[in-house]
């Protein structure tokens, strides 16, 4: 493709679907976004729309349920390592060094996390707060 192709207003249709799908998931963790874009985009909008996929997943089939935990660990994960990556374009050092901790925090925490869901007690702690009337 020559430069003047390159700059065409039409070069965006050029690309195919697949690769801009592509790009979309691989910028965060090439550093390319904003760690507000980052944080709302993927992790507050892309954790709906996943959380959306429980509703169609039947509740007493643990198999579907473990799938559907190991799925959303994955996704952390990739929303935690996208936003690390993207601390670069905080403005003040200060604030990159902060959204690097809480990541690396956050990265610590998750398979603790993990482990108490699977091992139901998290679901113990919101029986208690229920028979509490919280």
């Amino acid at each position: 493709m020559n430069v003047a192709a390159a700059r065409s207003p039409f070069a965006a249709v050029m690309i195919s679907p697949m690769t801009s799908i592509a790009q979309f998931f691989r910028a965060p963790l090439q550093g390319k976004l904003s760690v507000s874009r980052v944080f709302v985009v993927y992790g507050i909008v892309g954790s709906l729309l996943y959380g959306c996929l429980e509703f169609m997943i039947d509740p007493f089939n643990l198999f579907l349920m473990r799938v559907y935990t190991i799925g959303g660990i994955l996704y952390s994960a990739y929303v935690i390592v996208g936003t690390y990556r993207c601390a670069v374009n905080c403005k003040t050092p200060r604030m990159a060094r902060f959204v690097r901790v809480s990541c690396v925090i956050s990265l610590l925490l998750l398979p603790v996390i993990t482990y108490m869901e699977w091992n139901g007690a998290v679901d113990s702690e919101l029986l208690q707060l229920e028979q509490l009337n919280f």
